[in-house]
């Protein structure tokens, strides 16, 4: 999983030219999954966005978390099945 979160950040890092990396002490493991955090290598720079997401341990697809509440509001949604990601805040690794 941590690859496939790796390769999520490296097309982010590409569209913005910002070196990114995942904090991976703010790594969350769920039984479906691995929530990551990350954020720009270099503290000068400050990004908008970078929210949270998953990487599914089924099927290795990424679901981008959402910036405006913490981490749990949204993994407590997506458990519940209330929260859904936006079709753009999913990214399939099979298919690229």
């Amino acid at each position: 999983m941590l690859g496939i979160a790796k390769k999520y950040i490296k097309l982010n890092e590409e569209e913005i030219n910002i070196e990114l990396i995942i904090v991976e002490q703010l790594t969350i493991n769920k039984p479906y999954g691995n929530i990551y955090s990350y954020g720009p290598k270099d503290s000068k720079y400050r990004l908008a966005g970078n929210g949270p997401f998953l990487v599914k341990n089924d099927t290795g697809i990424v679901i981008q978390f959402g910036t405006s509440d913490d981490v749990e509001y949204y993994i407590k949604g997506y458990e519940a099945g209330t929260w859904k990601p936006a079709y753009v805040g999913v990214w399939d690794p099979n298919q690229n």
